[in-house]
């Protein structure tokens, strides 16, 4: 009897993975002991420390290391998390901020600059809504998701942005962004879905967008993008060594994808009263499956993405959207 090799795996407790979670479904040939968790910053750092094998990566680091040649992984075109990052955008409401135009010459946070979400917010202001890249300050709480293991990185950004750091004081990046936010040290500041709930609970900041569904709605209509926060990543070495471990880990996450689909739709919930009625509220608007994976299904959204990264210094040179992903994987569809 063959033996089996042992992949240890990272990864949050999302519904479309849940298979491989529980052991429903396998990746041939491989023994995987998975971790599941909710710290993010935590996960991306432990595929950077090597201490997975398998594991979700954001997006936005996986450009910075590939384009300086320094990533000790690869992506395969799967994208665990997928968000729409319009809501995720506060204002305190003595700034003077009516609409997302007034922010150019403002100061605007972010807990990070290498981070998906922020790049998206950041793309998203100066493309969509005309703020200028120049006149902004953008202010930062920390460059990476493991500043403690590559301290003092540096980009340079093309757009004319210039990085300020935040002198609020917290425990992390989260608690300096945010009090930098209630100190009126930044007018704006976008964030993820663990801030959320601390700056909903403050009456002096609002949302950018009272109305973020609508306009998230509109966006995907007119770019037809889903914005991608994660992509699945492995070790180089481990790719090098068991050349069909891409392809089997991409059939499996789409399987897991599409039993997740069908469960969804087919098992009452115990936290919506209507959760079909979503769903078909979401067909209206996206009429087809937003979240596909492969190459070519995203690459519109990869290279929208990389022109961000491109103008604000992320990725220290141009890249295409292969260059980022096993080469075995790059014409794989579901």
């Amino acid at each position: 009897m063959a033996s089996t090799t042992s992949i240890r795996l990272a990864s949050r407790t999302y519904d479309g993975i849940l298979p491989i979670l529980r052991g429903q479904m396998q990746v041939p040939g491989f023994d995987l002991h998975i971790t599941e968790t909710s710290n993010v910053a935590g996960m991306f750092a432990g595929m950077f420390k090597g201490q997975y094998d398998v594991g979700e990566m954001s997006l936005g680091e996986l450009i910075y290391y590939t384009s300086r040649s320094k990533a000790e992984f690869i992506g395969i075109p799967v994208f665990p998390s997928r968000m729409f990052r319009h809501g995720f955008i506060f204002c305190r409401r003595s700034a003077g901020v009516n609409s997302p135009g007034d922010l150019s010459g403002k100061s605007v946070g972010f807990l990070r600059w290498v981070q998906t979400a922020a790049i998206w917010m950041r793309g998203m202001l100066v493309d969509e809504y005309g703020v200028s890249a120049s006149a902004t300050k953008w202010c930062i709480a920390s460059m990476h998701h493991w500043d403690d293991v590559d301290p003092g990185a540096t980009v340079q950004p093309r757009d004319g942005s210039i990085i300020h750091r935040i002198e609020s004081t917290g425990k992390n990046a989260s608690e300096r962004a945010c009090r930098a936010l209630f100190d009126g040290e930044v007018d704006a500041l976008g964030v993820t879905e663990s801030q959320l709930p601390t700056l909903l609970a403050n009456d002096a900041v609002c949302r950018l967008f009272n109305n973020p569904r609508e306009v998230e709605a509109s966006y995907f209509r007119k770019t037809r993008i889903l914005p991608i926060m994660h992509v699945v990543a492995l070790r180089k070495d481990l790719a090098d060594q068991h050349p069909e471990l891409p392809e089997n880990l991409f059939r499996v996450y789409s399987g897991a994808k599409h039993w997740a689909q069908q469960w969804r739709r087919e098992i009452p919930s115990l936290v919506e009263a209507w959760p079909n009625h979503y769903l078909y509220e979401e067909e209206k608007i996206f009429q087809t499956d937003p979240w596909e994976y492969g190459l070519e299904a995203n690459r519109h959204v990869i290279d929208k993405f990389l022109a961000y990264c491109y103008a604000q210094g992320v990725s220290a040179k141009q890249i295409a959207p292969d260059e980022l992903f096993c080469h075995s994987t790059s014409k794989l569809v579901e």
